[in-house]
């Protein structure tokens, strides 16, 4: 049985964008993340962690030792390394070791892009369908007062679509108003030198396959700390042009098909202060039920609290 239908047998699965996924998936997302990458915790890849411990295992000093000896001096030798690594102030640079406890979690808090596009899945998929109407509208035009369904980058995504080395970021889907939003979010940094082209692939195999309907409008929105120069072609011919340079690699970009896609997709970007500002405008002119102003005013204190709202000042 191949990974992903064993996925599919032990979570089920999506046949269409329109499927409603439960906030609580988020979690699992979380979760997922975490599992999937335990550097995040451990503070090195767990290859060396398993070479450190066999290094202390193996050291000539614990020949001879019974295994509570052994373990007793590798803990030993564990606690000190995590004490080495933690840094007391918030926004510390990250020592190069493995993790204590706080330390990871100060590190996917308030620095790891990740974990802030898990946080942001929970938000969009708890979010009323008003908010992301007046949101999406900055930027796109379509029919309001319809159901929007979010997907987060996650196995049950992966596994569902048989999409593969595509890591989105989040995708929002109005399937009456047909509409598909690729959030694309970037902690501080700029956008890949080929994103554009790659959600386009995206795009296509979403509509290959049934997910998306034909004729569905769609949106790259890059939300970072900067804005994106808005002027599309010029984005996609820089994305080209690295194309044709190595086209032996990025052929697979290089095609027609693309290029039709390209022509009515449209790229906005919006900065995390300006989220934080539409927030606060949403709340102040919408009579907002009192979950959903907790919910805003929380997202809220989570971005105020990130790195890159610190950092650059």
């Amino acid at each position: 049985m191949k990974a992903a239908e064993k996925y599919r047998h032990v979570f089920g699965s999506i046949h269409h964008l329109k499927d409603q996924i439960s906030w609580t998936t988020g979690l699992t997302n979380m979760v997922e993340f975490l599992a999937w990458e335990p550097k995040q915790i451990l503070g090195i890849t767990k290859k060396q962690y398993v070479r450190q411990i066999i290094e202390w295992a193996t050291d000539p000093e614990l020949a001879g030792k019974d295994v509570e000896e052994i373990e007793h001096a590798i803990i030993k030798k564990l606690n000190t390394k995590m004490h080495e690594s933690e840094q007391l102030e918030t926004y510390s640079t990250q020592r190069v070791g493995i993790c204590h406890p706080r330390e990871a979690t100060r590190r996917v808090m308030f620095f790891s892009e990740e974990y802030l596009n898990k946080e942001f899945d929970i938000f969009l998929s708890l979010c009323s369908d008003t908010y992301l109407d007046l949101f999406y509208q900055q930027f796109i035009t379509f029919k309001s007062n319809e159901t929007w369904s979010m997907h987060g980058n996650s196995g049950l995504f992966e596994a569902s679509t048989a999409l593969k080395a595509m890591y989105m970021d989040n995708l929002a889907y109005n399937h009456q108003s047909n509409v598909l939003i690729a959030n694309e979010l970037k902690f501080n940094g700029r956008k890949n030198p080929d994103q554009i082209l790659k959600y386009c692939v995206m795009y296509e195999h979403l509509l290959e396959n049934g997910f998306i309907d034909k004729g569905t409008k769609f949106l790259l929105l890059f939300v970072g700390g900067d804005a994106l120069e808005y002027n599309k072609q010029r984005l996609v011919d820089r994305e080209l042009a690295l194309c044709h340079k190595r086209p032996k690699k990025y052929q697979h970009l290089l095609r027609q098909e693309l290029l039709d896609i390209v022509d009515h997709l449209q790229v906005a970007s919006l900065t995390w202060p300006a989220l934080i500002a539409f927030n606060d405008c949403y709340l102040a002119e919408n009579n907002v039920c009192q979950v959903e102003q907790k919910l805003l005013q929380g997202f809220r204190q989570s971005l105020q609290s990130k790195s890159f709202m610190h950092l650059a000042v």
